[in-house]
């Protein structure tokens, strides 16, 4: 009972440090990695996630140099990881419709039996159906790449919208995509 009481004691200690850490920095880490991910939310998101693993650390932390480096350098990892993270989505994403594309265009050869060919429509109207979930955007972008077979660089030209948007709405349709799809394939 009396190591309850110690931690509550020490929580309490540290908590106004703690706090002035977070009002003092989190402006600014926020923009700090708006700059790595482009997305407001996302910047919060992990400068917050970075500040819950340091509360849960704060008691055995040793900095070894300013606060401030340390939390830069600490909510940099966090994006990075993040990045890294997303591009390897990103990459699995491109994979799974390969192969969905795959299975739809092996079901379209006329040899195949009446069941085959109604897996084959039924699949295309599943696919058919998430891509219309898809926000506008994004739909146009992956309709574009997929089904015009046009390069990020046309589309960019043909939207009027920039190369890493044309990137970025490819990369949220493959996401949700997969995961609208991916329980249909298994």
């Amino acid at each position: 009972m009396e190591e309850v009481s110690k931690n509550i004691a020490q929580q309490q200690r540290q908590m106004p440090t703690f706090e002035l850490l977070f009002k003092t920095y989190y402006p600014a880490l926020c923009t700090f990695a708006y700059d790595f991910v482009n997305r407001h939310e996302l910047a919060e998101e992990i400068v917050q996630d970075t500040f819950m693993k340091i509360w849960e650390k704060y008691d055995g932390l040793d900095i070894q140099v300013s606060e401030k480096a340390y939390l830069y350098r600490a909510v940099q990892n966090n994006c990075l990881n993040f990045i890294k993270q997303n591009r390897i989505r990103a990459q699995y994403s491109h994979e799974l419709l390969e192969q969905l594309e795959s299975r739809i265009a092996l079901f379209s050869l006329p040899s195949h039996s009446p069941a085959e060919k109604l897996e084959t429509s039924e699949l295309e109207l599943l696919a058919e159906k998430a891509i219309r979930k898809l926000p506008p955007q994004c739909q146009d972008v992956f309709r574009l790449s997929r089904f015009e077979q046009l390069s990020y660089p046309e589309i960019s030209r043909h939207l009027g919208i920039s190369i890493n948007t044309v990137k970025t709405q490819m990369t949220r349709a493959l996401q949700r995509l997969r995961d609208e799809l991916l329980p249909h394939l298994r």
